[in-house]
């Protein structure tokens, strides 16, 4: 028996030297590697050569792979039996390995499921195969992708490997769902869409060949036949005087790779136990006594399809090998990289852990001073980050803002008026009211606190922002507690500098506000804003000469703008528009003004009038005896009626506008000072420290370690990617270099 099974296929014991017998076990061992490290060929893109049998139910794909084993090893029933994708790995073993002592040459078989299980019974196969199919999907004819896999070791086999599909059916019976067809079609486009698979097309003779589920199918993704190998079965049972010559010719439907015929066995061979030995016998036989079938004998034949499907197997593996093997190596560095992203998570020895955690805070803070110093390893080209943003703050937003910002500008000559009387009180106001502009100098300086404390309040949430970018940076996510605890306590240490510069930002305020000292040397002085007035002065009376002559109004106020020069500029140009205005405004009396809160205005045609009744609300006369009235709710200050009373009016401007340029100046200067010393180079001092200090305790280090269950999936799954991945490669790597070359050339002609 042993030598008439071995002389079924000539030259078998001589096959472990050819093509296949080197590519298809190291396309075998890639499929196990990837399937043993949980991986689905590690990407979509990443697709390892196959060849998926395909076909409707009881189309014969179970008889035609069982013809190729040689053995009948498969679930058999009425109904569908492969239920689950069959992933089998034929290997051809010589003689020599296999026999012991002239003893039979051993066969075996071992599911991926049960590694290191050797079945030398093929009954114990089948039966494996359907418990494990029932393990996955129960007993009641249910549907499932997962997938079986299955090597047979034999020397009567030649090495290949196969896909067998769920069978095509078209109506639903046990726990099938409704749309069982659509599923498994489905199925079966998912393997054979893939351009490294090669699709084995199953169709019986005795329907029309047009027709066929299975080339419907692979006419869907393969609509040039470039990889289709059509079987054609059942030769035996077709109507007399009928063949299939035409079919195998590919003349009803022409495939590329073309049609190879067999004859299985019928349900009574399977009943009656004929052995695969005699059905390959009798296939023969039929062969060999029908004339029909002389012309195309090399494409008939079990033996002939499996010398077919091997070698085109093996050049369709030789053709995809060096772009597998590219894309096996960058994939494995993406891996790597991935990997070291991922770190290598927390250390069980605990000195480990807290070597750890001491290196995080050190290369966060490290990072700090660096992105706050302009030093950072990564320097952004497209937007100002880190230190270059704090300085922005200082300068272009708060010295800036400061530097725009003058009181005298909201101050009309009325408001100033109403302040000098207010300041004299009782007395009288002298020629330079000092007390006047002491009030108003100081309103003016408290109007600069507000915009200081919150330069210094924007430049902390500035290092904030800083803070928040550096986690992301450095990795702290994967630890999501060490990630908060280092973002709390930097917020913490912000905050301690924070404090005391807003405290000193208020002090420097304060000490302005404390002494108002006009013997600086940049300030104007009384008899240099005394003389600057009387210029005005003269300047006005001027204009107003000019304007009783007709003189434009705009001339004036062009005058004015010359007065004082950098102090007086804008503001008696308001003025002058102010008054322009005001002057228009006939028809309301001095008494109304006053009540009103409406703006002074220079004497007009009604000035005598509007005196009059002014002075008769205030008071009467009655038979010559004068009657006083109760004074307004509201009194504004009455308009300058001498050059004395205007001149302290302009004197008081000029003196309000030269010393608030003089203190802003200060605190232009001191308080971005005060922001650097206390918060800014204090990151630089002390927050490593500060780091350790809050975060560096025995107890607490194991937990600020702990990853987020996210995280220490994807370094399984990376870990696992890198090792297949690897495995991958050093078996590419080990395959012979004259196999290699050969697979090449092989490749290349095809």
């Amino acid at each position: 028996d042993d030598s008439s099974r071995s002389s079924i296929m000539p030259g078998a014991h001589i096959h472990q030297n050819t093509l296949g017998d080197g590519l298809v076990p190291l396309i075998n061992k890639l499929q196990d590697i990837f399937t043993q490290a949980g991986v689905d060929n590690v990407g979509g893109d990443l697709e390892l050569p196959q060849i998926a049998v395909v076909g409707s139910q009881s189309s014969g794909k179970s008889s035609v792979l069982e013809a190729l084993v040689g053995r009948d090893f498969l679930p058999r029933g009425p109904d569908i039996c492969t239920r689950r994708p069959l992933v089998l790995q034929l290997v051809h073993t010589p003689y020599q390995h296999a026999s012991h002592h002239n003893q039979a040459p051993m066969e075996w078989g071992e599911f991926l499921h049960r590694p290191g299980e050797i079945f030398t019974e093929f009954e114990a196969i089948r039966e494996e195969i359907e418990c494990e199919t029932n393990r996955g999907i129960g007993t009641n004819k249910g549907v499932s992708d997962k997938q079986i896999r299955l090597k047979i070791c034999s020397p009567h086999v030649l090495t290949m490997t196969l896909v067998d599909l769920p069978g095509i059916t078209r109506v639903p019976v046990g726990d099938q769902p409704a749309d069982i067809e659509k599923r498994i079609r489905d199925m079966i486009l998912s393997y054979i869409k893939r351009e490294s698979c090669l699709i084995l097309a199953v169709s019986p003779a005795n329907t029309d060949l047009a027709n066929s589920d299975a080339l419907t199918l692979s006419r869907l993704v393969d609509p040039d036949g470039k990889r289709t190998i059509g079987v054609v079965t059942k030769l035996d049972i077709m109507d007399r005087g009928t063949d299939a010559v035409a079919y195998l010719r590919g003349e009803v439907v022409p495939l590329r790779l073309g049609y190879i015929g067999v004859v299985n066995r019928c349900q009574q061979d399977i009943a009656q136990r004929r052995s695969i030995r005699e059905a390959r016998a009798s296939e023969a036989e039929f062969f060999r006594h029908h004339p029909a079938y002389a012309e195309v004998i090399d494409k008939c034949g079990t033996e002939a399809l499996g010398w077919t499907v091997s070698r085109i197997l093996a050049d369709h593996i030789a053709d995809l090998l060096p772009a597998l093997s590219d894309k096996i190596a960058t994939r494995r560095a993406e891996a790597q990289r991935e990997l070291v992203s991922l770190g290598e998570g927390r250390p069980e020895d605990p000195s480990r852990q807290s070597a750890m955690v001491l290196e995080k805070l050190h290369g966060y803070a490290a990072c700090f001073t660096k992105s706050v110093v302009g030093k950072s390893d990564d320097l952004s080209t497209s937007s100002l980050e880190g230190g270059a943003r704090i300085h922005f703050v200082l300068q272009d937003i708060f010295v800036k803002g400061l530097e725009s910002l003058d009181p005298t500008r909201a101050m009309s000559e009325e408001d100033i008026r109403t302040a000098i009387q207010n300041a004299a009180g009782t007395k009288a106001v002298l020629l330079l009211p000092d007390d006047s502009f002491e009030v108003l100098v100081k309103q003016a300086i408290r109007k600069m606190s507000d915009p200081c404390v919150k330069c210094a309040r924007i430049v902390h949430d500035e290092l904030g922002r800083i803070a928040r970018t550096l986690i992301n940076q450095q990795n702290l996510q994967r630890y999501p507690r060490l990630a908060q605890s280092v973002e709390d306590a930097t917020r913490d240490f912000l905050v301690e500098g924070l404090v005391p510069a807003e405290s000193m930002i208020n002090s420097l305020v304060e000490c302005q506000l404390a002494h108002i000292n006009t013997s600086h040397p940049d300030f104007v002085g009384g008899s240099q804003a005394l003389r600057m007035a009387q210029q005005e002065l003269k300047r006005r009376r001027g204009a107003s000469a000019s304007a009783g002559t007709g003189a434009d109004d705009d001339e004036m106020s062009g005058d004015e703008n010359n007065f004082g020069e950098d102090v007086l500029a804008d503001v008696t140009q308001r003025n002058a528009l102010q008054r322009k205005r005001d002057a228009k405004n006939k028809a309301k009396t001095a008494l109304g003004r006053k009540l009103s809160g409406g703006s002074s205005v220079d004497a007009s045609i009604n000035k005598v009038k509007d005196k009059e009744n002014d002075v008769q609300a205030l008071y009467s006369h009655e038979n010559g005896v004068v009657s006083l009235k109760e004074p307004p709710g509201r009194i504004q200050a009455s308009e300058p009626e001498t050059d004395e009373e205007l001149l302290q009016v302009l004197v008081t401007r000029i003196l309000l506008g030269s010393y608030f340029a003089i203190s802003r100046g200060v605190l232009a200067d001191t308080v971005p000072k005060a922001v650097m010393h206390f918060l800014v180079n204090s990151v630089q001092r002390g927050l490593q420290q500060h780091l350790i200090q809050s975060l560096y305790h025995p107890n607490l280090v194991p937990s600020l370690l702990t990853e987020h269950p996210e995280t220490e999936a994807k370094r399984l799954a990376a870990r696992n990617k890198y090792k297949a991945l690897s495995a991958a490669a050093a078996a590419i790597s080990a395959m012979p270099a004259d196999l290699a070359a050969a697979g090449g050339g092989i490749g290349g002609r095809r």
